[in-house]
């Protein structure tokens, strides 16, 4: 693991940063997860495996830094990811995106397109509203949600965890280390949304684009609505939210034949 001290507010962001063949693949982890620790099984023994990487742990999760004075919103984990990837040398990358990931992908590829060659997305936000967590999140006030929500939040994971789902186990893990001030700035900014929004700023984008759904996620308008935008889509089985603990072949695959079309 690396670590990059940044610069306003002074943070130290860590991630992997693996070599392999160009383009390099970026890995962009969801609400309060660890990227770091979220796609090692789906890279390790794939295909995925032979391109460079960098598999960065947005401020306030997995092992970056947490800094009380950071808006934690989605632009700005992008203008961090934008100012990892500058001080990286890598540029054209193929972005990967997982949920909140997914939007900042999406940022990422609208403010810096010299930076994305390609963008995937595994059930990524388009839309203001966040998801059920982020609601949750937000459902009491920040100083509120430190001091008991946090706990709260972790408690009804742990008792949610069943023979079915043990994958939310490996999220339960990641969120007990997250930083609660981080967790609800950033689902904040996910149920806020941003203008114009993330699906329309998708829409325009000119580069490939893929959208991953989880087989278990579905039914979903959009697996109709994204192709009629020039947008592909994909179908993980046997897999839902959590595709890439739940089924990470499946999920290399789709991502494989992606790139390879």
């Amino acid at each position: 693991m690396e670590a990059l001290l940044y610069p306003r507010p002074e943070a130290f962001i860590c991630f992997h940063h693996f070599p392999g063949a160009d383009p390099a693949f970026v890995y962009l982890a969801g609400l309060g997860l660890a990227a770091t620790g979220l796609y090692s099984r789906a890279i390790v023994g794939s295909g995925l495996a032979a391109n460079a990487a960098v598999i960065p742990d947005f401020f306030g999760s997995g092992y970056s830094d947490r800094p009380e004075d950071f808006g934690y919103s989605i632009e700005e984990h992008a203008d961090v990811i934008a100012w990892l990837l500058d001080q990286l040398g890598r540029k054209q990358c193929t972005v990967i995106g997982h949920s909140m990931g997914g939007a900042v992908a999406i940022m990422l590829a609208d403010k810096r397109p010299d930076l994305v060659q390609r963008l995937v997305l595994a059930e990524s936000n388009l839309d203001a509203g966040g998801g059920s967590t982020s609601k949750s999140v937000i459902s009491v006030p920040e100083q509120e949600f430190v001091a008991t929500g946090h706990a709260a939040l972790l408690d009804a994971t742990r008792q949610s965890i069943t023979a079915e789902n043990r994958a939310l186990a490996v999220g339960l893990g990641m969120w007990q280390i997250a930083a609660p001030h981080a967790l609800h700035r950033s689902a904040v900014s996910l149920v806020a949304g941003v203008q114009p929004s993330w699906r329309e700023r998708l829409y325009a984008l000119r580069m490939p684009r893929l959208y991953i759904f989880g087989e278990h996620s579905l039914p979903d308008q959009d697996l109709e609505i994204l192709p009629l935008h020039g947008i592909e889509t994909a179908i993980v089985p046997q897999a839902g939210h959590g595709m890439m603990l739940e089924n990470p072949d499946g999920f290399a695959s789709a991502i494989l034949a992606f790139v390879a079309r």
